[in-house]
């Protein structure tokens, strides 16, 4: 998987430099409250990100003496699942980035 930035996004390129963030953040706002789709993904991903980060808490409690499994296993599990978060945000990061550049170009293109 590519990396991808909000620099990536189709159609913000019209736009000046200094302006990009806060167009892709104004659409992105945009977005949430008008598009049911995106709302519906960006909240899914809100909430499994939280479910992710359980087991992550409950491997910090190894380190401040409440755990009771080895070191291998809590590093095996952080791995795992600090992975999987970071592949889920890079996944939705692009589509989030596919969404707005798709509502630039349409609303420019009018």
């Amino acid at each position: 998987m590519k990396l991808r930035t909000y620099f990536s996004t189709p159609g913000l390129e019209r736009y000046p430099k200094r302006e990009r963030l806060a167009r892709w953040q104004a659409t992105h706002n945009l977005l949430l409250r008008e598009d049911a789709q995106y709302r519906q993904r960006h909240t899914s991903f809100l909430i499994i990100l939280i479910c992710l980060s359980c087991p992550l808490l409950a491997v910090y409690g190894y380190y401040f003496g409440i755990g009771s499994s080895s070191f291998a296993v809590n590093l095996a599990v952080i791995i795992c699942f600090g992975g999987s978060i970071v592949y889920l945000s890079l996944r939705h990061l692009h589509f989030k980035n596919q969404c707005i550049g798709r509502y630039l170009q349409s609303n420019h293109a009018s």
